[in-house]
């Protein structure tokens, strides 16, 4: 996946396409993934950086049940004081429901479907096969893909930020981060 600001994008599209959906599931959802990377950098030695939230697998359960967790308890109590929203109004978006956890899926399997992409290890079917799986690496070359992924994202998230900004400053931190 890109660097973690540009996970936003796929919250952002994912929020406008079907928009009975909870923004902050997808932005918690689309960035909890990359939550393990220092870790399994550590615990494998440099080996990888990516595991269990990176496979399919992991991020539809694990991935979303962070992410749940994340969203309904820490969210509005980040959020709310930081940008000065009304913490009932982010409690409201953040409510669990099926649409939250629908939300954590869709984040999350996105991120880990992104990923697999553009990186040099893959471990969408952890814990079953230990190997890479790079069939859908771009290119079938992990670096240029990510030049091609990063560069996408940064100009979508640019997108994203000119569009906003065009309907007005006004409501403009609610807008892109509650909903």
């Amino acid at each position: 996946m890109p660097l973690p600001p540009l996970h936003y994008c796929v919250a952002y599209f994912a929020n406008k396409r079907k928009g009975e959906l909870s923004l902050p599931a997808l932005i918690v959802s689309s960035m909890i993934p990359d939550v393990e990377n220092p870790f399994t950098y550590l615990m494998t030695g440099g080996l990888h950086r990516r595991l269990i939230l990176h496979s399919l697998l992991g991020a539809s359960i694990l991935g979303v049940l962070l992410s749940i967790l994340l969203t309904v308890f820490l969210y509005p109590a980040v959020v709310s004081p930081l940008l000065g929203f009304d913490r009932k109004m982010v409690e409201e978006r953040c409510r669990f429901s099926s649409k939250l956890v629908a939300s954590c899926f869709i984040g999350c399997v996105a991120h880990v479907f992104l990923d697999s992409l553009h990186h040099e290890f893959n471990p969408l079917l952890y814990p079953f096969l230990n190997e890479s799986f790079d069939a859908f690496v771009l290119l079938n070359h992990w670096i240029h893909a990510t030049i091609i992924v990063q560069s996408m994202f940064a100009a979508l998230f640019i997108f994203i930020l000119i569009r906003e900004i065009r309907k007005g400053t006004e409501d403009f931190w609610r807008r892109t981060l509650v909903g």
